[in-house]
């Protein structure tokens, strides 16, 4: 990344840091309802991102699933089938 770049996001973060600082002194946000909102907003954030990363997964896995043999995996796969198979 060049200098520049750099300078031009350091910029940015000085720019949202001082209009956060503004609301606050203005009082025109209150503090807690913007630490509320931006906690809400941190747990939907990551409840989305589990979720899509669950479908992603479950979606792969059921594509390699329409294979008989995997390359990579396929050992892997074999010798946990028949470990649950024993186990029944």
């Amino acid at each position: 990344m060049s200098n520049i770049k750099k300078s031009q996001k350091q910029q940015q973060k000085v720019d949202a840091n001082h209009l956060i600082d503004l609301l606050f002194k203005t009082q025109y946000m209150d503090k807690k309802s913007f630490y509320l909102q931006s906690f809400f907003r941190g747990i939907v954030t990551g409840a989305g991102t589990v979720l899509g990363a669950t479908l992603l997964i479950a979606i792969l896995i059921w594509f390699l699933a329409l294979f008989d043999t995997v390359p990579l995996i396929g050992p892997f796969i074999d010798n946990a089938r028949q470990t649950i198979e024993q186990k029944n």
